[in-house]
Parts: C-alpha cells; sequence; structure tokens
C-alpha cells in the first residue's frame, strides 16, 4: 500500500498562512517502510521517499524550513528526537509534523507504527492492548497535544497513512474501533491553533499512489485558494476513476478531509454528495476574509468549490425561537413527574422529565456510519430522572464559577471547552447551592440515561423522524460554530441539541457493551476515559448518532465538547 502525498496543496498552505517574515519554521518529517513485525505484504515502498520529498520542497521555501527527518525510525529513536524538535519549536512561527506509514486506531486512540512496533496481532484486552501500543508505537495525540505545547503560531499535522490496518485481532478477524480498526485512523480534535490533514477521510482506506500523482502534478497557482486545490484535486481524480459526478470512489484518497482548528477562526472541509464541498470561517465575520475574493469566488461566506448544495451559513438567529414547551413551575417535594417530557424549574434550570423504561441500546448492524462499539441491547432504567432541556448555557456556566472558559463567546451559547473534572466542579456547586429534595442530586446523566433521554421512544439514527438538519447543529449545517441553545426542533420529549452543537459529557468510564440485557447500567469503576455523546457543530452527520459513542480523558477540553445537567435519584 503506497502512502500519498498532500505536498503540493500544503506548500501552498503555509505560504498562505505564514507570511514571508521573522520566525522559526520547523518540520519533523518521518517516513517509515519496513516494519521488522509486520508480514511482508505489510511492507511500504515509498514512505520515506515521499517524506525525503516533503524535506526538500519544506526546505526550498522562502524562509526555508528547518527540517529534522527519521526514515524508518523506531520508536526508542523517534521519541527523543520529537522531543529535541518539540524543544526547538517553541514560540516558532510554524511546527509541522509529517508522519507517512502505517497508522491504526484502538478505541478512538490513534497510533502510527514505526519501523520496531512489537505487534502484528491486536488483543481485545483492552487495558493491556492500550499499554502496549503505548509502550511500542507512536500515540498520535500525545504528538497533536504535544505540539499545541509549543505556543507556535500555527501548528500543522500531516497525516499520510494508509488505511488498511496491517494488525489482525487475535481470532484472525478484523473489526473497527474495537480491535484494530481495519479502515485506518479516527478523526482527532484539533487544538486551537492546530491544521490536521487526512490523506483520505477517517476510516476509510486509501489507494495505491493515485492521489500524489494527482495533486503533485497540481500547478502552486498564485493566490489561490487551498480548498480548490483540494476540490479540483478530487475532480480529476473522479475522472480518473470513470465516475460520474455522483459516484463514489471506493478504496480511493478521492475523500481528503482536512480539519483546522485556529487561534482566529476554523476551517473545515468534507466531501459532500455531488463534490467537494469547501467551506471557511474566521470569528466575528460569516466569510473568509481573504480566501474568496481572491479565488475569484465573491463575496459569498460559503465557497462551494463543486457545486454542493448545502444550504447557506446562517445569519445572527434572531428570527429563529425555541419550540412551544411546556410552561416551567418549581420543584416540589415529590420529584417524580407525571408524563414524558413535563417540564419544572429546578435551581434556574427547566428540566425535562424521563421516565423509568426499557429501551433498545446501540444500533443495528445495517445502520449507516455504524462502529462496532455499538452492540444492540436491551436496557431498562427502574428509575426516571430530569435532564436539562438544552445544554448547560454560557451564562449558566459563569453564574457557578465566575469563568468564561468558551472558545465561542455568548450567554446563550452552550458552556464548551470545560472538562469533565471542571463539571464535576460545577455539579457540586449547584448541590450546594441549589440543592434538591432529599434523595435526589445534581449529577452528568449515565451514557444509558443520556441515549434514552436522546431517542425518546425511537429507533432511527436520529430522533425525529431521522431528519437530523431539523434538529442539530452539525458540520453539514455549515455553522462551523456553536449556536444558541434550543434554536432546533426538539425531540418527542421536548429536548433540544441531542444531536450536535457540543457533544456532552457523560458521567460512565468508556467500557464495551455487554452482549445482554442490563438494568441501571453506570458503566465500570477504573478507567481512563470518559464517555461524552451527541456530536458538535464540527462533526459529520453520522458522528451525531444517537448511538454514536466517544471518550475523552476527563482533563481534556474542546470547543466541541459541553455537558447537560440531570437531576437523578441517588444511587442511580
Amino acid at each position: 500500500m503506497r502512502p500519498t502525498t498532500l505536498l503540493a496543496a500544503f506548500v501552498w498552505l503555509i505560504g498562505t498562512l505564514l507570511p514571508a517574515a521573522e520566525g522559526k519554521r520547523l518540520a519533523f518529517v518521518v517516513g517509515v517502510d519496513q516494519y521488522e513485525n509486520l508480514p511482508p505484504e505489510a511492507q511500504l515502498s515509498v514512505a520515506v521517499a515521499d517524506a525525503k520529498r516533503m524535506k526538500t520542497t519544506l526546505e526550498s521555501l522562502d524562509p526555508p524550513f528547518t527540517v529534522r527527518m527519521v526514515p524508518d525510525g523506531d520508536v526508542r529513536g523517534l521519541e527523543p528526537a520529537f522531543d529535541d524538535f518539540h524543544d526547538e519549536a517553541k514560540g516558532a512561527e510554524c511546527a509541522l509534523v509529517y508522519f507517512a506509514g502505517h497508522g491504526v486506531e484502538y478505541h478512538g486512540a490513534n497510533f502510527l507504527l514505526v519501523k520496531d512496533t512489537a505487534i502484528s496481532e491486536i488483543s481485545a484486552d483492552i487495558v493491556r492492548m492500550k499499554r502496549r501500543l503505548a509502550n511500542e508505537a507512536v500515540s498520535l495525540q500525545g504528538w497533536v497535544d504535544s505540539l499545541e505545547e509549543t505556543q507556535a503560531k500555527v501548528n500543522v499535522v500531516i497525516l499520510d497513512c494508509c488505511r488498511n490496518n496491517p494488525l489482525k485481532a487475535e481470532d484472525g478477524s478484523i473489526t473497527h474501533t474495537v480491535v484494530g480498526g481495519s479502515r485506518g485512523l479516527a478523526e482527532v480534535t484539533p487544538p486551537s491553533g492546530t491544521l490536521i490533514s487526512y490523506s483520505v477521510d477517517a476510516g476509510q482506506p486509501v489507494n495505491d499512489g493515485l492521489f500524489t500523482e494527482v495533486i503533485a502534478n497540481n500547478p502552486k497557482t498564485p493566490r489561490l485558494n487551498i480548498l480548490m486545490v483540494f476540490a479540483k484535486t478530487r475532480e480529476e481524480l473522479r475522472d480518473i476513476s470513470h465516475l460520474g459526478r455522483g459516484g463514489r470512489l471506493a478504496s480511493s484518497s478521492a475523500g481528503l478531509t482536512m480539519f483546522a482548528a485556529r487561534a482566529d477562526g476554523i476551517l473545515y472541509s468534507e466531501p459532500c454528495r455531488d463534490g467537494f464541498s469547501v467551506h471557511t470561517l474566521r470569528s466575528g465575520s460569516g466569510k473568509d476574509e481573504g480566501a474568496g475574493r481572491e479565488a475569484g469566488g465573491g463575496d459569498d461566506e460559503t465557497q462551494d468549490a463543486a457545486g454542493c448544495a448545502d444550504g447557506d451559513i446562517e445569519t445572527d438567529g434572531a428570527d429563529r425561537t425555541r419550540d412551544s414547551r411546556p410552561g416551567a413551575f418549581p420543584a416540589g417535594s415529590g420529584m417524580e413527574g407525571s408524563r414524558a417530557g413535563e417540564v419544572r424549574n429546578f435551581g434556574g434550570l427547566e428540566m425535562v422529565w424521563c421516565p423509568p423504561g426499557e429501551f433498545w441500546m446501540g444500533s443495528p448492524e445495517d445502520e449507516a456510519g455504524r462502529f462496532d462499539n455499538e452492540t444492540l441491547h436491551q436496557v431498562t432504567l427502574s428509575r426516571g430522572f430530569w435532564l436539562a432541556l438544552t445544554e448547560c448555557t454560557q451564562g449558566e456556566w459563569e453564574s457557578m464559577t465566575g469563568k468564561k472558559p468558551s472558545k465561542f463567546k455568548g450567554v446563550d451559547l452552550p458552556a464548551e471547552t470545560v472538562s469533565w473534572e471542571e463539571v464535576q466542579g460545577w455539579l457540586a456547586k449547584m448541590n450546594e447551592k441549589n440543592p434538591l429534595p432529599a434523595g435526589w442530586k445534581w449529577e452528568l446523566p449515565t451514557e444509558a440515561q443520556w441515549e434514552y433521554a436522546c431517542r425518546a421512544g425511537t429507533d432511527t439514527a436520529f430522533a425525529g423522524r431521522g431528519v437530523l438538519d431539523e434538529m442539530g447543529w452539525y458540520g453539514g449545517n455549515i455553522r462551523l460554530k456553536t449556536d444558541r441553545v434550543g434554536t432546533k426542533k426538539a425531540n418527542a420529549w421536548g429536548l433540544h441539541d441531542m444531536h450536535g452543537n457540543v457533544s456532552e459529557w457523560c458521567r460512565d468510564l468508556y467500557e464495551d457493551y455487554p452482549r445482554r440485557s442490563a438494568t441501571d447500567p453506570t458503566g465500570p469503576t477504573t478507567g481512563s476515559i470518559r464517555v461524552h455523546r451527541g456530536g458538535s457543530w464540527f462533526d459529520r452527520a453520522e458522528l451525531c448518532r444517537s448511538a454514536l459513542r466517544s471518550g475523552r480523558s476527563p482533563g481534556y477540553r474542546s470547543s466541541r465538547l459541553g455537558f447537560r445537567p440531570a437531576a437523578v435519584p441517588m444511587g442511580r
């Protein structure tokens, strides 16, 4: 499997993001062809060559990059080399990391395989397998987080990884997410100031060398929008593969995806049904101030590079109102609600009653976008609970903490960039200042409670006739930021924003679902990953499904992560 190169496009990108000015530009370039512990068919042939080409090109820029390159490196040599690069890159104008070789995902974490990675099979023993991968391979998230610590003006990560995972499960099977995905890396959340690019869509295989041949021949036209470069490449790949405009390229790199989180705004590209949609946004403006006009695209807020009709960027939302809802009333001594969707006011928050009941948690095997960790199983919730009508707002967060951590500012926007640990502090203050009647407390919902409330009696991918656009702010809305809570249609129980806007922290530590029925599940008692659910403003539709599971360490913060408080019976 030949890795692909984002060379021509990213050379231009660096030039547009960084003016020819003072400041260090440093790059850490890695290419791995030889894998001592993988079979002959898993060996690569051009990863090192592509890395050398990247090095040569970066050194030829004006001003040039200082490049530290490691060909066919082993883990014991790579880590100290990366540490040296990290130290040199502190305060740099740009810090760039390029990796060509094999990459794998294990339970949502990405690892880059190197020459001496002594793993040929993936075990289902999660704790042991994660420890082995951490010791024998490179943690991609670790590199990304370390880049953020350099405080360089711009960080760039280019992942030129084959998406056909060479590792097999111990039983000889290949499964996604749970025991070594057959479809390569998962998406990585880019910190502010970091751009991350894959050569194909997350979870998709890449075609041998096709992408390199095409994008390397695309001219570096002055003042051309970088996103148009990617769109042009996708169109050429489609033509080469003899597919119509509505076709889908199987096992190819035509689905190149780029994610970027910058201090001055967000840039995001994703494939769409009829070409390659391209959208840019800078904070404080509904348009990219330079890219559209310079590329001859006029003043449109959205650049649609291949004719996609994905809708318009929303205006300030002043004409949008929440759906009508029952009036809230104070909590009394009887905490049990009378019907699903009943609304009461506890501690100044509008809360929705979710009655006890049974539901099927997870997803059927034929659900589009499904992952293997969504095992369908029946869950019984023996006690009802109250869940906030909307995600916790910044106004509600600040009233308890006095702090304003969120990236996108607004009292009615969801509180985000808050860790699970910080949410525990907010809940503790609520229990202190706004205590509930005896036997009840403020908590995060369990993962089962969250999905039960999200579905509100439905068994489709999205609650509400399966139509996400009506119910959630997500990547396909082209909003590219959070939106006022409660502006999208509520589900059948009156809960807003269960899909998109911000993904919501849950109480549970992550573990695999059981293959049998469960009653009042609360997750494992040990672990290092906390669950969050619902997808965000940044995510594709399939990552906002009712069954989609995600997880992060409890100290992690992101503008894509917030929470929704619950009032629950103690012990539940």
